[in-house]
């Protein structure tokens, strides 16, 4: 039986979790109101954000994933831990003066290519940046040591702690300094030296700061494939922004950078279910228990890729309606010109884990660099003509066909690992149908208005239906399972 414990730590993790998305969606009516950033100025920003965040893929190393591994290894020798996490401590710190010296010598190439009009503030707000992006490695591998020592409540209070000071000193700055980069930039880059402060105090007084050579061998062979495979990921979530500054206006840059922020809540939510199936799927596969633990698994599968199903149409459907009354330009409405295509491409995360679990459980890890790097690719080139010929909805299908093809990449590499068996009607079949219904009536919509709700309604109810007559069986037994419930609690 679930232990009260372990649903407090999971619902506080959750939460503390959800802590930088809410901030994100906090300030956006700040920022999207013209009268304290222009538009252009977003669309710039965009591009420093993408630089931390690949600063940070760099610094960390994906040791914020190996320290999972070493503290349950090594938790009952205290000492031999502490060496390894000071080790690991030592490494980050090393790496993180190796990208800031690169930066701070080569950054020129990166401000002449991806910058408009650079002036003196430009060097800086890159600096910052990878400044940022530093800070936050180092607070990643610390939140990733507190949730392994099970510190539930501290993990709470260090991720408020950096949620009221992103919000805080980014609307303070920007009060200040209106229709500038100070206040996005600076109040990013004080908030994660605030959490790099902390954390790198608190992993330090506990576990000191080394650069053990015994070490550097074991932590390159694990971490190295990992993080190959996330800057890659990086490539294929952030490449496109790259693509359209040169191509096309940083006001086009900003409104496809806004469509897609708008798919972070529904996107948290995908990955927090994901993370809570994870374990039961892999207990399942170790137990293999023949066609038992098979249609176990299936069950897992089709009700994950099911609430994805739902959750597109109705993220669809509702945001233009709410997220309006907090936008600060109509400017920006034309973001919600690409969000259904831009959200389609989810539907393809139920087939992702049929094939993503099997991979990790079975430890064939470095198929991912071949997986991922060949998409990244894939994804450069496809994106450089689509955005060229057809614009941003060339920059919003670039997502969505890539989406579809990293499935296609996943079955080209999983020969050799077997699959436990799937229902394709509800995997793939169902899925497919849902990427054309919620992609192709969104190239009928030309502005924000009723006839782009009208159509959004039309995409949902037809996902609905579709998913109703798939799942009938499924949604019988549950509102059936509800309703004999509801009537033995009222005896």
């Amino acid at each position: 039986m679930i232990s009260k414990k372990f649903i407090t730590s999971s619902a506080i993790y959750t939460f503390s979790s959800a802590l930088s998305t809410v901030a994100s969606f906090l300030l956006l009516p700040f920022y999207t109101n013209t009268r304290l950033l222009n538009v252009a100025d977003f669309g710039v920003l965009a591009i420093y954000i993408s630089l931390a965040m690949l600063v940070q893929i760099l610094v960390s190393m994906s040791l914020d994933f190996y320290i999972s591994v070493v503290y349950h290894e090594l938790k009952n020798d205290p000492e031999k831990l502490r060496e390894k996490i000071s080790s690991l401590n030592g490494y980050m710190i090393f790496a993180a003066a190796i990208v800031a010296l690169l930066f701070a010598v080569g950054g020129g190439l990166f401000i002449k290519n991806f910058v408009d009009n650079p002036n003196p503030a430009s060097f800086r707000y890159m600096m910052m940046s990878v400044a940022t992006g530093i800070f936050n490695a180092h607070f990643k591998f610390y939140n990733s040591l507190l949730v392994n020592r099970e510190k539930p409540w501290v993990y709470l209070w260090a991720n408020l702690f950096n949620f009221v000071a992103t919000v805080g000193f980014s609307l303070a700055v920007l009060m200040m300094f209106p229709l500038t980069l100070e206040g996005p930039i600076w109040g990013r880059f004080l908030s994660c030296a605030c959490i790099f402060a902390w954390s790198f105090i608190a992993i330090t007084s506990k576990y000191g700061i080394a650069f053990k050579r015994e070490f550097i061998k074991p932590t390159f062979t694990f971490c190295l494939p990992l993080l190959l495979t996330t800057i890659f990921q990086w490539v294929l979530s952030y490449s496109d922004r790259y693509i359209i500054k040169p191509l096309l206006f940083n006001k086009q840059l900003a409104i496809f950078d806004l469509a897609v922020r708008f798919t972070l809540l529904v996107n948290f939510l995908i990955d927090g279910l994901n993370a809570a199936i994870s374990p039961r799927i892999y207990h399942l596969l170790n137990n293999n228990e023949g066609n038992k633990n098979e249609a176990e698994i299936n069950k897992y599968y089709s009700s994950f890729s099911l609430v994805v199903l739902l959750l597109i149409p109705l993220n669809v459907l509702v945001l233009p309606v709410i997220l309006p009354l907090f936008i600060g330009d109509a400017k920006y409405l034309d973001a919600f010109l690409y969000l259904g295509i831009v959200c389609a491409g989810f539907a393809t995360r139920g087939m992702l884990n049929v094939f993503s679990f099997p991979i990790y459980f079975n430890k064939k890890t470095t198929r991912l660099i071949y997986i991922n790097a060949t998409a990244a690719f894939l994804q450069i080139a496809l994106g450089y003509l689509m955005i060229r010929y057809f614009k941003l909805y060339g920059a919003a299908f670039t997502q969505l066909i890539m989406k579809v093809a990293l499935i296609g990449l996943y079955a080209l590499f999983i020969k050799g690992i077997e699959l436990p068996k799937f229902n394709n009607v509800k995997m793939i079949v169902l899925p497919a149908l849902v990427i054309i219904a919620e992609s192709i009536p969104e190239l009928f919509i030309h502005e924000y208005g009723l006839k782009m709700h009208l159509i959004h309604l039309l995409e949902a109810v037809t996902i609905f239906i579709l998913a109703l007559s798939v799942y009938r069986r499924e949604i019988f037994d549950f509102v059936k399972f509800i309703f004999l419930k509801s009537n033995k609690n009222s005896v």
